[in-house]
């Protein structure tokens, strides 16, 4: 009996951790920002965030199987025909990082190209 109380326990305290991770903190909010991807550009084509934060982009192709890549920062996701990817990342060192498309789309592919901005949270403030 004692064993089933203590298992019951641990579940709810489980639960409750799980729910409070999961619960958006105010101190830290999310940046998030809606990506579309279609031949042969990203809109926006600049995505700026501050440095530090953590940030959230809602990809979303507008017409083929489209790639999201930010090599510097190991992300590389592809889109599905009308679909749409989340991709979470903490912003990096201010910086300009390159994003590329890494699925050939069409002949326009390789100018299929956009930038990541992260900048330091004093220059947001100016």
């Amino acid at each position: 009996m004692r064993r089933i109380i203590f298992l019951a326990i641990a579940l709810a305290l489980g639960s409750v951790s799980l729910v409070l991770r999961a619960s958006p903190s105010r101190a830290n909010p999310v940046h998030e920002m809606q990506v579309v991807a279609r031949q042969f550009a990203f809109e926006p084509a600049v995505i700026q965030v501050t440095q530090g934060e953590l940030v959230r982009l809602v990809i979303h192709s507008a017409d083929r199987v489209h790639g999201f890549a930010i090599r510097d920062l190991k992300i590389d996701v592809q889109i599905p025909r009308g679909g749409e990817v989340v991709v979470e990342f903490t912003a990096p060192r201010a910086g300009r990082y390159e994003i590329a498309c890494s699925e050939f789309c069409g002949s326009g592919h390789g100018q299929m190209k956009a930038a990541l901005v992260s900048v330091t949270a004093t220059s947001t403030a100016r």
